[in-house]
């Protein structure tokens, strides 16, 4: 991104705000929260503020910017503020480049939250805050999170024993599959070392690991009620049927 001319006359010894229109029509493409995917957007207004450097013989040396952005997804018209910094020598040889944020954040690598119907509500409170922890790259309360959404479930389905590994062990009553069982013993070496260690795991560790609780969750407090609510739906429309002959 490169600086457009800076006249002297425009940056003032007392940073007066400048303004800049002439790119109204400038297009790019951002990630939109809202079509989930990276679509066409059009700039509509620009605002920056220079902060000038002056050279010992007074000339202008650099110029640091602050600016503002407001861009309209072409797609859906949902906004975006962008706000970018910008470190420049104003040498044509030499330009920064921009540092960037959007705002709202872009959520191309959240979690997208699940909704569990017959989950309880303590479990439901666990699983949320632990979602929201790590879309906010709050790594080891994210690890916590997972630790306690395990121990909340086994507490919830009377699972018992002296520590956490015996009480993944004793799932195999609820009835899970051995393997199953087995491989969720990596969910509690993640929150220990969480826990004891303040040791965060890598994003990828824990994007897997939270899909892998909402398929638990899943299997143990949504399925069973899915299928029932199926086959009522099929009872029922089998006995509308019968009414009518």
């Amino acid at each position: 991104m490169k600086l457009p001319p800076i006249p002297i006359g425009l940056v003032n010894e007392d940073h007066t705000m400048t303004n800049n229109s002439e790119n109204a029509s400038e297009k790019k493409y951002i990630f939109c929260n809202w079509c989930r995917n990276e679509t066409n957007h059009v700039l509509k207004g620009e605002h920056y503020r220079d902060y000038p450097g002056y050279n010992p013989d007074g000339s202008l040396g650099i110029v640091e910017r602050v600016g503002y952005r407001f861009w309209v997804c072409a797609g859906c018209e949902r906004g975006t503020l962008e706000e970018f910094y910008i470190f420049d020598a104003t040498n044509d040889e030499y330009v920064s480049r921009p540092d960037v944020e959007y705002y709202p954040e872009r959520t191309n690598l959240h979690v997208k939250e699940k909704y569990f119907v017959q989950l309880p509500k303590k479990l439901a409170v666990i699983y949320r805050e632990t979602l929201r922890a790590y879309n906010n790259s709050l790594n080891v309360l994210c690890a916590l999170g997972i630790r306690a959404l395990l121990e909340g479930i086994c507490a919830d389905k009377g699972i018992t024993g002296s520590n956490l590994e015996e009480r993944i062990n004793n799932m195999i009553n609820i009835p899970l599959p051995q393997n199953i069982v087995s491989n969720l013993h990596s969910l509690r070496f993640i929150g220990n070392e969480a826990a004891h260690e303040l040791s965060a795991p890598s994003i990828e560790e824990l994007r897997l690991a939270i899909e892998i609780c909402q398929d638990l969750l899943n299997y143990l407090y949504e399925l069973d009620y899915k299928a029932h609510k199926l086959t009522n739906s099929r009872q029922l429309k089998e006995t509308k049927v019968k009414i009518k002959k």
